[in-house]
């Protein structure tokens, strides 16, 4: 298996037993009964699978509480310390078109060869960078919804009949892995590139189809900073991170810049009975969709500014992201940049070299959470996604 392609794209519900846990003794108060469990998590890990560096953390926002507990996951880890928080990066890059949309300059139902509203300037660049397949099918709402059928650069493997020297290997891991290029800086043009020159797809264009894709996102940051006029990671800065003093929240883009801003925590891959420490990467490739760095505090109080419509996209837009549709049998549902998670709202997740976080807002209850982990138990990753879901379910069951 190969981890650094490991994509989470479904959370299964699968619910953790606590009869024996200090959940059902009514003296002891929420957030001891959530750090009780969460220990006990953590615990489990070390103990069956010799987990010793690497842990997990839940922050929970209701309108009354705001909670957060972890358990091994460094010293003194705080909420508002650094970590990656990978694919919960689409949501700000659809809240980013969304915001475009909502301004008029970017219209989601466009074609990607139509010209920027009020412009002569197409979406896309005309280039044979971006002659990507059946371009003239692709609209902006499609690659929202992971329906445009696009080539995964990320998680797809290059087709072994491919004239090319990276032919039967994953594009960007063979790029960095030559000498001297591990800080390599990746841009759209070239990931673009890439699929065009090659004319990789996964379906033509089909709103009843479904192929989860970071390169899809790869386009629609480049459509953000053409209809913007300022790179992905200013529009965010500047839209996103200042208003809604999200200060620990941070779009890298640099091949160089690998390290995690300080106070930062590390992560552990654990395959083949070893153990190594993941938290250094070069995140070029995964620009708006997967590159940003946050806190627990920041990731959460996102995701509920902007499902309420606080965070710069009026409700009305908001509306639409929430317009989900299933992702096929077993599935969850997929919107325009947010997912559905059964019985725990409209969030979204991640994983990347060894960070996993799902957060949601559901509106029912006015609750937030986010659940994540600094390691990657690779024989048991599904375990692991699945326990932290439960994670999730028990501590609402105390909170609500």
């Amino acid at each position: 298996m190969n981890s650094k392609n490991i994509m989470l794209l479904v959370l299964c519900v699968l619910m953790i037993s606590c009869s024996d846990s200090p959940v059902n003794n009514p003296t002891v108060n929420t957030n001891e009964k959530i750090q009780n469990m969460i220990d006990s998590l953590a615990d489990y890990y070390k103990t069956q699978h010799s987990i010793n560096d690497g842990g997990f953390f839940l922050k929970v926002l209701t309108p009354n509480e705001n909670m957060f507990v972890s358990s091994n996951v460094s010293l003194n880890f705080a909420s508002d310390n650094h970590y990656r928080i990978a694919s919960v990066t689409k949501t700000f890059t659809a809240a980013a078109i969304m915001l475009l949309h909502q301004q008029g300059k970017i219209n989601i139902y466009d074609n990607i060869t139509m010209n920027i509203p009020g412009t002569s300037e197409p979406y896309v660049p005309v280039s044979a960078d971006w002659e990507l397949p059946f371009k003239n099918q692709i609209t902006i709402e499609l690659l929202l919804q992971h329906r445009a059928g696009v080539f995964d650069l990320k998680n797809q493997s290059i087709p072994a009949n491919v004239q090319q020297p990276y032919a039967g290997q994953f594009y960007i891991e063979y790029i960095k892995a030559l000498p001297g290029n591990s800080q390599h800086t990746f841009t759209f043009d070239e990931l673009a590139g890439v699929v065009s020159a090659n004319n990789l797809y996964n379906f033509a264009p089909d709103p009843n189809q479904f192929h989860y894709t970071n390169t899809g996102y790869s386009i629609l940051g480049e459509i953000i900073q053409r209809a913007s006029g300022m790179s992905y990671s200013e529009f965010l800065k500047q839209n996103f991170f200042i208003p809604l003093g999200l200060n620990n929240t941070y779009s890298i883009w640099n091949g160089s810049d690998n390290q995690i801003p300080s106070p930062g925590i590390s992560s552990f891959l654990y395959e083949d009975g070893n153990m190594t420490v993941t938290d250094r990467d070069n995140m070029s490739a995964n620009v708006a969709e997967g590159n940003l760095v946050s806190s627990p505090d920041d990731a959460s109080r996102w995701i509920s500014l902007l499902l309420n419509g606080n965070a710069g996209v009026n409700m009305a837009n908001v509306e639409l992201m929430k317009q989900v549709v299933s992702t096929g049998p077993g599935g969850e549902a997929y919107g325009l940049g947010l997912a559905y998670i059964p019985e725990l709202g409209f969030g979204h997740n991640g994983a990347h070299l060894s960070y996993l976080t799902t957060t949601a807002y559901n509106p029912d209850t006015g609750i937030t959470f986010l659940v994540g982990s600094n390691f990657m138990y690779v024989p048991g990753l599904g375990e692991q996604v699945k326990s932290m879901t439960n994670l999730v379910k028990s501590a609402l069951t105390v909170v609500n």
